[in-house]
């Protein structure tokens, strides 16, 4: 499971007690060993102003096409815009999936 579900490796510097925080184990030659899954910045002043991404990408389905493709930006410490507002929404969407009973 783990070679299906998991990709890279990718570098990663940081440390459990910095803003970006990795986990890393000395008993294992230092390699990074947890990650947080998400970051964000929240502009409670300004929602549409908020940031965020996603470590592994928009979707959550192993072999669809955007399951990876946030975590190279992720990996450099980027930030993606954080559509709240209906105007900011409407603007952003770029598929729409609708459920009907």
């Amino acid at each position: 499971m783990r070679q299906l579900l998991n990709r890279g490796p990718w570098n990663l510097g940081g440390g459990e007690v910095a803003v970006d925080a990795t986990g890393w184990n000395a008993a294992g030659g230092y390699e990074v060993i947890w990650v947080p899954s998400m970051r964000m910045v929240v502009n409670v002043g300004d929602w549409d102003k908020s940031r965020w991404i996603n470590l592994t990408g928009a979707s959550g389905h192993a072999f669809h096409s955007h399951y990876t493709d946030q975590t190279d930006a992720w990996a450099r410490g980027e930030l993606y815009d954080w559509a709240y507002g209906r105007a900011a929404v409407d603007a952003a969407t770029k598929d729409t999936l609708v459920l009907r009973p």
